[in-house]
């Protein structure tokens, strides 16, 4: 038939329904994309996990503010949610009403959450007696589950593991048992949680080793002058420290001109005691006891202060070395002032020339050297050898 008017069918809308993941982080602003092209008068409409119709067009329906509708682009139709929540995640459906079959695309949200420790009642810091089991928890939270990872002093804690036969290896899980706690596991202990997340969460504790005291004493005794001054040195190591004292027959010492008193923090638990004892007379020496308490117990040591007598030597008589002495300012020498060796007088015969009555010695002659004069004094040991020839 001529004429006739034939009625063209609409275009079908192009229509991209592959399947998408997006993943994101609790607290971002998520995209989930959706873009329609030839759209027409075909309706569109964004359906939640839970089936929930969200917004048809632009117009949103459901409650959230988060929650809309961008269209950057004619064809897109993208759904935004600011602040996303990890209970948004899930497979969201944008369709579009075509016939016979309505065209649906799946976008699958993943959302991640950073690691989180839950606070308990539990104090961070703790005070337990020596000997007793402690046990320090980290319950963490987190997409994906994380790992707790623990260290003391900011060191990698290590200990043995069951299940790979006792071989060290790096201590995991959200629970850290310390058995029969001694004084040197005192300290600061942190759990770390990661999930690959950031940012990554921990937990802190202080935990304090109580125990009583222990007094050791470098030296029993010691021994010094009357008239002088000394110190007597005592080492502590107590949890907590509360007394430390000195006492001479068992009374404490007042802080006074002679004695007194200075304490030393060596760290960790341990503190130094001296005791200044200034001009010692004879009632100072005898035993010092060094004595600390606390709520646990208490200990003493004793030392022993001696007099110390300074023995003085005897005198020891000494030949003078023998040395040439110079002549008078007149040229002559005054040989009766030298200290001369014994000489007997029997035997002046064989040393006539220089022998002297009055000392009944040898002296020897005059010698130039160089325009200086020297008298030498004729050794004794000379003169032996002689008289034995």
């Amino acid at each position: 038939m001529t004429g006739a008017i034939v009625e063209e069918e609409p275009l079908m809308p192009i229509f991209d329904k592959s399947t998408i993941n997006v993943t994101t982080v609790a607290g971002e602003t998520v995209y989930l994309p959706c873009a329609v092209e030839r759209k027409g008068e075909h309706n569109l409409i964004w359906l939640n996990p839970r089936k929930t119709l969200i917004s048809q067009e632009d117009s949103r329906f459901i409650d959230d503010s988060r929650i809309s509708v961008e269209r950057p682009k004619i064809k897109d139709w993208n759904l935004m949610i600011r602040e996303v929540r990890y209970n948004d995640s899930g497979v969201y459906m944008c369709q579009i009403n075509t016939k016979p079959i309505v065209e649906i695309k799946r976008i699958n949200l993943f959302v991640k959450v950073p690691p989180e420790i839950l606070e308990y009642w539990t104090s961070t810091k703790l005070e337990v007696t020596e000997g007793t089991t402690v046990d320090l928890m980290c319950n963490a939270t987190g997409v994906p589950p994380p790992v707790v990872t623990w260290y003391k002093q900011s060191n990698l804690l290590k200990g043995a593991d069951q299940n790979s036969g006792g071989e060290e290896s790096t201590l995991i899980g959200e629970v850290l048992l310390l058995h029969n706690i001694s004084r040197y596991c005192d300290g600061t202990y942190e759990c770390y949680a990661e999930n690959g997340v950031l940012p990554i969460a921990k937990r802190q504790f202080e935990v304090t080793v109580l125990y009583p005291p222990e007094v050791t004493l470098p030296t029993k005794r010691i021994g010094q002058s009357v008239g002088k001054e000394t110190i007597l040195q005592c080492k502590v190591s107590a949890s907590p420290q509360e007394s430390i004292i000195w006492t001479k027959n068992g009374s404490a010492l007042p802080q006074t001109y002679k004695y007194w008193t200075e304490l030393y923090d060596e760290g960790h638990h341990e503190k130094t005691l001296h005791l200044n004892i200034i001009d010692l007379d004879k009632e100072d020496f005898g035993y010092y006891s060094c004595e600390a308490s606390n709520t646990l117990g208490r200990d003493r040591e004793t030392m022993l202060l001696y007099e110390y007598k300074i023995i003085k030597p005897r005198p020891r008589v000494t030949t003078p070395e023998w040395r040439p002495l110079p002549g008078t300012t007149d040229g002559n020498y005054d040989y009766k002032s030298v200290i001369a060796p014994y000489y007997p007088q029997s035997n002046k015969e064989k040393f006539g020339y220089n022998y002297d009555p009055q000392y009944d010695a040898a002296v020897s002659v005059w010698i130039y050297c160089d325009t200086i004069r020297i008298v030498t004094v004729a050794l004794i040991t000379l003169i032996n050898q002689s008289l034995i020839r």
